[in-house]
Order: structure tokens, then C-alpha cells, then sequence
């Protein structure tokens, strides 16, 4: 069924897009009979559309209910100005990270104007504080305004033949995590012989602690946009979308004005490359490209086996170049100064620099450019001033990353090698600081639920695997975990996982199982042997 409702899908294109109607039809009283209406115009059965609908956090009719969600990501959780929030609005629904982070407390609003907005609500305060940005960099990539926004296309077109060379001279890593080199994505697309393309990008910031790409999106927007129109002119694409999460009511709105912006220019500007905009609906295992791509689709937005990878069957079948927010914004610096210049920034392997995301319990909270290369304790103690509370461990990168703890740093580097070699992950370089009071236990317990939470299904290894630790997990007061089995557990995920969701938790879990013993002692047992 699936290859017919993406031929349908298809056809309907993005003006029009399934996934824009389904997401309107499930929102409305009546959506059972809404949802098979569109599947009866479509040619499917009504059990598609509703499953399609039913993945979805805000489609969800206990969801439509509400019209306003608390922030309950981990950030909020750690610092617990997400217990104040849930008791200041006690009929709030839940919220999964609004990038909030540097303040505290986040709040998703639904207006009676219609329109959606969020706000922080720390310390019973609630308003809209500006993300405090901090350059640390020597080049100001991606928070400096050099360009203006029609100088930032120019670029691209001035020699187009040469932007997969200067990509490829840069070293560029994409951003989103996986650091994988972003011009072998490009040129394998570039080089695939299709009538039509596509540039995605991931804009699903769902990490629990980073708020980098809500912060180019709404204020660097075209940085951005340009970049993806430069893939698009190296790869021969026509169509660019952005897929933006649903918590970021903001962001959506930027993009959309920096869109109809960009769409007043001249034509030999645009070079006949189109932009759109797909809101999300509130699901993190969207951030996994494949999955976006059956969202975008109108698919229930479950992951793919792979081979074959976008660059050759991606949207709709076709060649696709997916990246995240962060990697397209390096991309008009690295035409404009040249690939070797932007490789002459950072380290050997980690080229360029990284946006870094720290929460409210830093001293200076708030978003920081680096170099690659820079040390966690110098980013840490010198610039972000320390922390306001005692803190014993870092959660670096989302629940997908690593669980740091503080007497570490002083080992560690912001790229991607020399984490990855001590046992860690970069990951999107959110920063979550665990105070002292905070449970590692209930670190644990949070991070296995919210993965079974959001799994998409696919693969049984992350489905039951994720269901099974975070009852196991849950249950550990009374019955403490065997050891050996929460390490098999976290092989079968790690080895047997599809994707990253179900691949990635165990290096937390491990982390925090190498350096917190004495404190989970009482929740496991088993340890001789582990010694």
C-alpha cells in the first residue's frame, strides 16, 4: 500500500500536499470522518490515513483537547522548572522541548487569533526572552551578518561548476549528529540521472537541549535557505523543502516571510529553484532523514532500510540531498572564502566550528559559536561561567549523545574524534548540566521511556527493546536489574536497530552505568561480574 499512496502522494505534490491535509483533517471535529474522506479521495483504505494520523503527538484526540503544552524535555526535567510549569498549569498537555532551554520552563500557546507561539515560564515569569549569542569563533560563520540575503544566493550561481570541489576541499561534516562528509552526499545525488530532485532539510530539531537551528532558522533564515539553493544548483535540483517541527511556531513563521522574500526577486536570481515550508506534527524519530521523507510523503513517518540511501530514492523515489539546518548555513561562507580557508578552521577531521547549546543551569546560558577543537572545560568554566548549582555530569547531544561526567572535561575536545575515542558522542551538541540532586536513576528512566515513546515500530529490536528497559527501569526500586541482561538488551539495540533511536541509546545508558556506580548500586545487581 505504501508505494501507492506515495504514487498518490505524489501526484498531489507539496502545494497540495497529503501530509498538509491529513495533518488538517485529524485537527477538526470529526476527524475519523475527515480522515476517511481523504483516504476514499485518494484510493486507500481509511486505516491508512487514520494510522498515518494516529503517529502523530498533536494529532492525537487527546491532544486537540488542549491549548497549551508544558515543556517536559530533559533540560526542564533536570532543572525542574518543568515542576513549576506543570503546577502553575495543571490542565497544560505535554511538550517535548520548545527551545527554551537557556531560560527555563517552556510553554507552546495556541491563540485565540488561531496562531501558535512559546513562551518561557521560568520561575512563574512568562515572556519571550532573547537567546543570549555568544561568538567564540575566529571566522563568525554562522552567527555574523556579513552577506545580505541576495548576496548570499549570488554566490551560488557565480560558478556553479565549482561547489561540489570547494565543498569537497572544506571537509564539511554534516551538523546533525552523524558528522558524515556532506559533499559525498552531494555528488553521489549530483550524479544520479533523474528529471527530478529534491533538497530536504532536517529542520526537526528534536534534542532535548539544543536550540541552534531554532536560532538560524528564525534569525539567519536565508544563511540557510541559500545554502540549500547551492546544493541545489550543484545537484540539479528544482524543489527545496524544509521541514520544520511543530514546536517552533517561530521558526515556521521566519522561513515562510524569508520565502515570500526570496520569491519577489528576479528570476535569474532564483534560477527557478522553489522553497517550501512542511510543519511538522510533533514526533522525534522525524529527525531520522528517511523518516521525514515518509512524513513529507504523507506516510506513516517510520524509518527505512537502507540501502537504497535518499541520494538515490528519496522524496517520492527520487534523488534527495537531506541535511540538517546547521550544515546548510556553512555552506555560502564555504563558497564565498573558498573550501581550504573554511578547512583551516578547527581540527584535521572536524573542520569549521559548531554551534553549542547551553541550558539554564550555566552561569551565561544561551548559544555559543566555537572552533572545533576547543576544550569542554574551557567552554564550560571560562566562558559559560561555570554552573549555578552543583552539577555532576553533563548530557551532551540529546538522549542519542553521551552523559559526561564534570571531571572529565578536562580530557575532552568540542569535535568529533576525540569524543567519539574516549567513549562519548558530539552528537548535535545540545548541553544539559545534571545538578547533584538530580538521579542519575531517573535520568535513566526518562531517556528509555522517551525513546519508547517515540519509536516508530518499525524494527522489534527498538520497539520492545525501548518498552522493555524503561519497564525494567521503572521497576528497579523493587526489582533490581539484572546486569547481564541490560547489557544484552543494549547490544540487541545497538546492533539489531534500523536507525539511530534504538542504535543510539546505549552509550548514554553505558556512560552512565561506567561512571555512577555507587549511586546505581540499589537499581542493579550484578556488578562482580561486570568488575
Amino acid at each position: 500500500m505504501s508505494e501507492n499512496a506515495r504514487w498518490q502522494s505524489y501526484r498531489k505534490g507539496l502545494k497540495n500536499s497529503v501530509f498538509r491535509r491529513l495533518c488538517d483533517a485529524a485537527s477538526k471535529d470529526g476527524a475519523q470522518d475527515q480522515l476517511g474522506q481523504l483516504a476514499g479521495e485518494l484510493s486507500l483504505n481509511p486505516s491508512f490515513t487514520t494510522g498515518t494520523a494516529s503517529f502523530y503527538d498533536y494529532l492525537q484526540p487527546e491532544n486537540r483537547k488542549h491549548s497549551q503544552w508544558v515543556c517536559k524535555g530533559t533540560a526542564c526535567l533536570a532543572s525542574g522548572t518543568c515542576a513549576h510549569a506543570e503546577n502553575r498549569y495543571a490542565n497544560a498537555g505535554e511538550a517535548m522541548c520548545l527551545g527554551y532551554c537557556y531560560a527555563g520552563g517552556g510553554l507552546l500557546k495556541h491563540g485565540d487569533d488561531g496562531h501558535f507561539s512559546t513562551w518561557s515560564v521560568n520561575d512563574g515569569d512568562i515572556g519571550q526572552p532573547a537567546m543570549p549569542v555568544y561568538d567564540l569563533s575566529s571566522a563568525g560563520i554562522l552567527s555574523s551578518d556579513a552577506d545580505s540575503p541576495q548576496d548570499l544566493y549570488s554566490i551560488a550561481m557565480t560558478h556553479p561548476d565549482a561547489i561540489i570541489s570547494e565543498l569537497e576541499a572544506s571537509s564539511l561534516r554534516g551538523r546533525g549528529g552523524a558528522g558524515f562528509a556532506f559533499a559525498f552526499k552531494l555528488a553521489a545525488c549530483a550524479g544520479e540521472e533523474a528529471r527530478k530532485k529534491f533538497i530536504v532539510c532536517n529542520a526537526d530539531e528534536g534534542d532535548p537541549g539544543a536550540f541552534s537551528d531554532r536560532y538560524l532558522l528564525e534569525q539567519h533564515p536565508h544563511k540557510v535557505m541559500a545554502g540549500m539553493f547551492a546544493t541545489a544548483v550543484a545537484a540539479g535540483a528544482t524543489d527545496c523543502v524544509l521541514y520544520i517541527r511543530f514546536e517552533y511556531p517561530e521558526a515556521i513563521g521566519a522561513v515562510e516571510s524569508a520565502i515570500n522574500e526570496y520569491e519577489q526577486w528576479p528570476d535569474d536570481l532564483s534560477g527557478g529553484i522553489r522553497f517550501h515550508v512542511v510543519e511538522g506534527a510533533g514526533s522525534y524519530v522525524c529527525g531520522e532523514e528517511t523518516a521525514l521523507l515518509n512524513s513529507i510523503e504523507g506516510l506513516r513517518p517510520e524509518v527505512r532500510v537502507r540501502p537504497p540511501y535518499p541520494a538515490q530514492y528519496g522524496l517520492w523515489g527520487k534523488p534527495t540531498v537531506v541535511s540538517n539546518v546547521e550544515t546548510f548555513a556553512n555552506i555560502p561562507w564555504v563558497l564565498r572564502h573558498g573550501g581550504d580557508a573554511f578547512a583551516a578552521i578547527g581540527t584535521q577531521t572536524s573542520t569549521g566550528g559548531k554551534l553549542i547549546s547551553m541550558d539554564s543551569q550555566f552561569v551565561r546560558p544561551g548559544l555559543y559559536e566555537v572552533d572545533f577543537g576547543m576544550g569542554f572545560e574551557e567552554l564550560v568554566y571560562e566562558h559559560a561561567g561555570g554552573f549555578r548549582v552543583p552539577v555532576k555530569a553533563l548530557q551532551v547531544g540529546g538522549p542519542l549523545g553521551s552523559v559526561i561526567p564534570v571531571d572529565r572535561l578536562d580530557e575532552l575536545a568540542v569535535d568529533f574524534d576525540t569524543t567519539r575515542e574516549a567513549g562519548y558522542s558530539l552528537g548535535h551538541a545540545g548541553i544539559i548540566a545534571i545538578p547533584e540532586n538530580f538521579p542519575i536513576i531517573d535520568l535513566l528512566r526518562h531517556l528509555f521511556s522517551y525513546m519508547a515513546h517515540e519509536s516508530c515500530g518499525k524494527c522489534t529490536p527498538c520497539r520492545v527493546g525501548t518498552a522493555k528497559g524503561a519497564v525494567m527501569l521503572q521497576q528497579s526500586d523493587q526489582q533490581p536489574v539484572e546486569l547481564g541482561l541490560m547489557g544484552g538488551l543494549l547490544e540487541t539495540l545497538e546492533t539489531g536497530s534500523l536507525c539511530a533511536l534504538g542504535g543510539g541509546l546505549p552509550l548514554p545508558v553505558r556512560n552512565c552505568l561506567a561512571h555512577f556506580r555507587e549511586e546505581l548500586e540499589p537499581f542493579f545487581k550484578g556488578w562482580e561480574q561486570t568488575a
